[in-house]
């Protein structure tokens, strides 16, 4: 956490409420001062009053805590799809897209160009492309590595709930080193077809941009991504 007297003196905050975690992210113009995360179910009142005289910007997947961010902070933007004129949106329901999916897709164009794919490994993976025309048109949702994994103890009787964690061999040589093989390789599959996939119904070569909590530990195996930028969802909110 920081203090109040940082906050008030930096004035502008970035926050990405997700399903599982909650980023923030302190900026001074566009450049990041101080990032931090926590437990989204834990996110209490204490953790936003010292930020009540900071400019807000706020991406959300939770409504739930919505209400408690405009009760604490009332003069926060949240970012809305269906309003978000910064980047064309060619999509047939703009109100059923996630806050953070564009403002991904809006950071990476700025960023790094276009066209360009981004991943975004959180609580569910998400595909994102920015069209060489420079327009969001759409992507694809699959459940996250680590729901991936929870779903596997959770829906079978004898198999264990393990850490995510490169293993020594492909081929495991107990029930652990198989799931976590299976798992993290697999999962590298995963991506890697859906990469060639969307590059191949595109028809030309994408700049791939990964980022979310195990962007940096699929990006060591997966072929196809060009950069891991962690903070780009905070990094496109302060340039919202």
């Amino acid at each position: 956490m920081i203090s109040r007297e940082k906050a008030i003196k930096i004035k502008a905050l970035a926050i990405d409420i997700g399903n599982s975690s909650t980023a923030f992210g302190l900026f001074e113009g566009e450049r990041l001062k101080k990032r931090w995360i926590c437990d989204t179910k834990k996110l209490k009142k204490a953790d936003l009053k010292i930020f009540k005289d900071c400019k807000v910007v706020v991406s959300s997947v939770v409504p739930s805590v919505d209400k408690l961010i405009k009760k604490i902070l009332s003069g926060a933007r949240f970012i809305d799809p269906s309003k978000f004129d910064l980047l064309k949106i060619k999509i047939r329901n703009k109100k059923e897209i996630g806050a953070d999916r564009v403002v991904n897709a809006y950071a990476a164009k700025k960023l790094y160009g276009y066209p360009v794919i981004v991943v975004d490994f959180g609580t569910a993976t998400t595909f994102d492309v920015v069209s060489s025309k420079g327009e969001y048109i759409g992507g694809s949702i699959v459940s996250g590595i680590r729901m991936t994994c929870d779903a596997l103890s959770e829906k079978t009787a004898k198999l264990p709930n393990i850490t995510i964690k490169p293993p020594k061999k492909i081929i495991g040589g107990s029930t652990v080193e198989a799931m976590r093989s299976g798992i993290l390789y697999g999962y590298v599959s995963l991506v890697e077809g859906m990469i060639a996939r969307l590059q191949k119904e595109m028809g030309v070569k994408v700049k791939v941009v990964a980022t979310g909590g195990y962007a940096k530990l699929i990006a060591q195996y997966a072929k196809g991504i060009d950069v891991v930028d962690m903070n780009l969802t905070l990094k496109g909110l302060s340039l919202v």
